[in-house]
């Protein structure tokens, strides 16, 4: 059987758009998440600064200046990680939900006849089976995909900021994990 991938992934946007305000709020959630993940390093590089080698020669309140800001930093992103988890859990359920109740309307529009020609169980596998797997895509992989690509963005461009040769490691060692 020959299949749409194109028609396939137009109609699973279709159900994704019914809940495009949640999804924006979802894609915001995901850079918030990631850019206050990644100014943590930026952050210990200025505490770290701060210590000098020698007797007494350590500003402890700049120190504990930019590390109460890292620890500020990497709790909010957690906690925005933790609603972006619960949005796209709810968020993929809903599609879920109204996918299955689309398929039992289908089938329940069926003549009798196409029940004779197809197996119960390969029914039921779209049903359950493949919905499960379109929920289970949309509330983590889609997340997982998104915030990759934003964390190598933005480690491209603070690559860049600091020292041209850090991006000749990363242009080799990105498409080396990829592969």
């Amino acid at each position: 059987m020959k299949r749409n991938k194109t028609g396939t992934v137009l109609r699973l946007l279709k159900y994704m758009m019914n809940h495009a305000w949640g999804l924006l709020l979802a894609v915001g959630l995901t850079i918030g998440s990631n850019l206050l993940a990644l100014l943590g390093p930026k952050l210990s590089g200025r505490a770290i600064d701060a210590i000098e080698p020698g007797v007494g020669l350590v500003d402890f309140a700049t120190v504990r200046y930019f590390a109460g800001l890292m620890a500020l930093f990497f709790v909010v992103s957690a906690v925005m990680d933790y609603l972006l988890n619960v949005l796209m859990i709810t968020i993929s359920r809903k599609i879920t939900y109204r996918m299955r109740r689309d398929i039992f309307n289908r089938l329940a529009d069926m003549p009798v006849g196409y029940f004779d020609t197809h197996a119960t169980g390969d029914i039921i596998s779209r049903i359950s089976y493949d919905t499960d797997t379109i929920n289970a895509s949309l509330s983590s992989d889609l997340v997982q995909i998104f915030a990759s690509v934003i964390t190598i963005v933005v480690s491209l461009y603070k690559m860049l900021t600091i020292q041209m040769s850090l991006v000749a490691v990363f242009l080799f060692t990105v498409p080396l994990s990829v592969v």
